[in-house]
C-alpha cells in the first residue's frame, strides 16, 4: 500500500519552515566518487566556493565509507592509504579540511559515516575483513538446476550480476543481472519448471520472469546447454540447500560488508567511532548512513538467535525456518509463525542502537545535530530492519506486526534525509511515462511526511544521475522536494561536477537561506504543535 494522491496535507513542519524563511540545501560529498578531487585543500576550497555561490547551506562529507577505512585522523579506525593502486595522501585529513573551508565560507559541515558497513567487496582492508565474526550471518540457498537427462548445474549467481559462462537464475529482480555478454541465452521458466520462451539478450536487457517462475541465463557453453534443454522439450527442476554464512562470503551486487549490530565488539566499535568524531572535530552535525541490516536475510548468527529468543521469551525450534523459509527462486520466502515478531525485533534493535548513538553525540558535542539517511520507500523498508517513521505512525500493511509503531525512530533524530530516488518529478510524470505514480519524487516526499508525522525535520533527497541530460526535470524534482518537505538533499557532488550544474543550483536556490536544522527552537516547536498534538 502506497499513499494515495492528496492523502497527506501540508505538514506543520513544512509550513513553519516556509513561514520562517528556512530551507535545507544539502549537498553530499561521497567519499569514493569524489576521492581525488577532495584530496587537496585547494580542491576542497574550490568546491566549497562553488557551494557558497549556489547558496548551499549544509555539506555532508562522507568520512567513513563502505570499506570502513576512514578519511580523518583516528586512533580507533583504520585509515584509507590507497585506492585501486593509487596512494592516498598519508597525512591528509579530509574532515578537518572540509570543516575549515566550510566554516570559513559560513557553510555547516556534517560528518557522515556508514555505520554498519565495515568492509567492501572491492577494497581490501576494513574491520569486517579483520574480524570475520563481526560480519552479519546471511541466510542463503545453495541452488542447483537439474534437467530430465540428469544434468545438474550449480547456480553460481542468483539475483546478482551475471557471471560469464555460468548458469544464473533471476526471480524477483531480473534487472540485477547487469550487462550481459553478446549472444546470451535466456529461458523464461514457469512455476512447474517448463520452458515457456527462449531468446537471445545482449547488454542491459529488460528481462522479466513469469509470475511464480524464473529466468535462467547463460552464454557460451552454458547458453548452448540452455538451448538444448528447450529443443529437447525437457523441464527444469530447482533444488536448494540452506546455508548460514558470513556476508563477506556471499556474492553480492552490492559492495558493503555489514557487521552484526548485536555483536558486542562491533556495536561498541561503531559507538566509539561516533564518540571519537564528535569529541575531536568541531562538526555541526553527524549523519548516520547504512544504520540498518543489508537485507531481509541477515542476521542469523548465534548472538542474534539468543537475543531474539530472549525477546520472544521462548526457544526457536527451527532456525531460521520458524521465521521464514527461503525458496531456490531468489526473493521468494515462506513466512513462518515468528516472522512478524522477527520484523519487530530487528526494528527494535535499530531504535535501541540509535538511542545510544544519539546519547554519544549529545554528550560529546551538545550543539551538534544528528541526521540520518533512509530510503523513502517506507512500505518496503522492513526488509532492512528499520522503522524510520514516527512512534505515533501506524499503517495498514499486511506485514505490520502488532505494536510495530513502538520501534519508529523519527523522534530520535534532528533531521532525516529520505531518498526520493526516482526519475519522475511528479505523479503525473510517472503515469505519462507508463510507470506507477509512487515512483515519483512527489509521491515519495508525501510518503516520507506521512510516516514521519512531524516527529522530525525531513529533507527530500535526489539521486542526480537519474537526471543526466534532463536539467529541466532536475529543476522540477528540486521544486517537489522544496514544496513538500523542508528542504532538498543532493546526492551527490560528483554529478554536479560532471554535469556542471552549479548555475542550475543557483537558479533553484536564488537567495541564501538558513537550514531548518540550524534553528535550535524549530524542531521543538514542530514536535509541540505538529502531528503528535494535532492528531495528524
Amino acid at each position: 500500500m502506497w499513499i494515495a494522491p492528496g492523502a497527506v496535507a501540508q505538514s506543520y513542519a513544512t509550513a513553519l519552515a516556509r513561514e520562517r524563511g528556512l530551507q535545507g540545501r544539502v549537498i553530499w560529498f561521497d567519499a569514493e566518487a569524489n576521492l581525488w578531487e577532495l584530496s587537496t585543500r585547494r580542491g576542497v576550497a574550490d568546491i566549497v566556493t562553488k557551494c557558497k555561490a549556489a547558496n548551499i547551506n549544509t555539506i555532508v562529507v562522507d568520512v567513513k565509507p563502505l570499506s570502513g577505512l576512514v578519511l580523518y585522523k583516528s586512533k580507533i579506525a583504520p585509515r584509507l592509504s590507497n585506492y585501486h593502486g593509487k596512494k592516498y595522501p598519508a597525512n591528509y585529513d579530509l574532515l578537518k579540511t572540509v570543516l575549515e573551508e566550510g566554516h570559513k565560507a559560513g557553510i555547516e559541515v556534517h560528518a557522515a559515516i556508514n555505520v554498519f558497513s565495515e568492509g567492501s567487496q572491492k577494497i581490501a582492508g576494513g574491520p569486517a575483513r579483520k574480524h570475520i565474526d563481526w560480519q552479519t550471518v546471511q541466510y542463503e540457498m545453495e541452488s542447483t538446476v537439474t534437467t530430465d537427462d540428469g544434468t545438474m548445474f550449480k547456480l553460481t549467481c542468483t539475483n546478482t550480476p551475471y557471471i560469464e559462462n555460468e548458469i544464473c537464475l533471476y526471480g524477483t529482480d531480473p534487472e540485477s543481472a547487469g550487462k550481459l555478454p553478446p549472444n546470451t541465452v535466456y529461458v523464461r521458466v514457469d512455476s512447474d519448471g517448463r520452458p515457456i520462451h527462449c531468446g537471445i539478450a545482449t547488454g542491459y536487457a529488460r528481462l522479466s520472469a513469469p509470475e511464480g517462475g524464473y529466468i535462467l541465463v547463460g552464454n557460451g557453453k552454458a547458453g548452448e546447454w540452455l538451448k538444448s534443454v528447450v529443443e529437447n522439450g525437457w523441464q527444469f527442476r530447482l533444488d536448494g540447500k540452506k546455508m548460514l554464512i558470513p556476508i563477506g562470503s556471499v556474492p553480492s551486487q552490492h559492495n558493503a560488508i555489514f557487521v552484526n549490530p548485536l555483536h558486542p565488539a562491533a556495536r561498541a566499535y561503531a559507538l566509539n567511532v561516533i564518540s571519537e568524531i564528535c569529541q575531536n572535530y568541531p562538526i555541526d552535525g553527524l549523519v548516520l548512513d547504512r544504520m540498518r541490516y543489508p537485507n531481509i536475510y541477515s542476521d542469523f548468527s548465534d548472538i542474534t538467535r539468543q537475543a531474539f529468543e530472549n525477546y520472544i521469551g521462548q526457544k526457536v525450534t527451527r532456525w531460521p525456518e520458524d521465521i521464514y523459509e527461503r525458496s531456490p527462486i531468489p526473493g521468494e520466502i515462506k513466512q513462518g509463525p515468528l516472522f512478524k515478531s522477527w520484523l519487530k525485533f530487528r526494528a527494535k534493535v535499530m531504535r535501541d542502537f540509535l538511542a545510544e548513538a544519539r546519547n554519544r553525540v549529545k554528550t560529546a558535542r551538545p550543539k551538534a545535530v544528528l541526521g540520518i539517511y533512509v530510503g523513502s520507500w517506507y512500505p518496503l523498508y522492513y526488509n532492512v530492519g528499520v522503522n524510520w517513521g514516527s512512534p505515533q505512525y501506524s499503517a495498514e500493511l499486511d506485514w505490520w506486526p502488532e505494536g510495530y509503531e513502538e520501534t519508529g525512530y523519527a523522534d530520535l533524530v534532528d533531521y532525516m534525509m529520505t531518498g526520493c530516488y526516482y526519475a519522475h518529478p511528479t505523479r503525473r510524470d510517472a503515469i505519462e511515462a507508463g510507470d506507477e505514480e509512487w515512483k515519483s519524487v512527489e509521491a515519495a516526499a508525501e510518503e516520507s511526511l506521512n510516516a514521519v508525522k512531524d516527529a522530525t525535520i525531513v529533507y527530500g533527497s535526489l539521486y542526480l544521475v537519474q537526471y543526466q541530460g534532463r536539467p529541466d526535470k532536475f529543476r522540477r524534482a528540486i521544486h517537489e522536494c522544496l514544496e513538500k518537505t523542508q528542504g532538498c538533499m543532493l546526492f551527490d557532488l560528483v554529478y554536479v561536477r560532471n554535469y556542471d550544474w552549479w548555475g542550475l543550483l543557483k537558479q533553484a536556490f536564488p537567495t541564501p537561506r538558513k537550514a531548518p536544522h540550524a534553528a535550535p527552537d524549530l524542531l521543538t516547536q514542530i514536535r509541540k504543535y505538529g502531528g503528535k498534538e494535532t492528531g495528524k
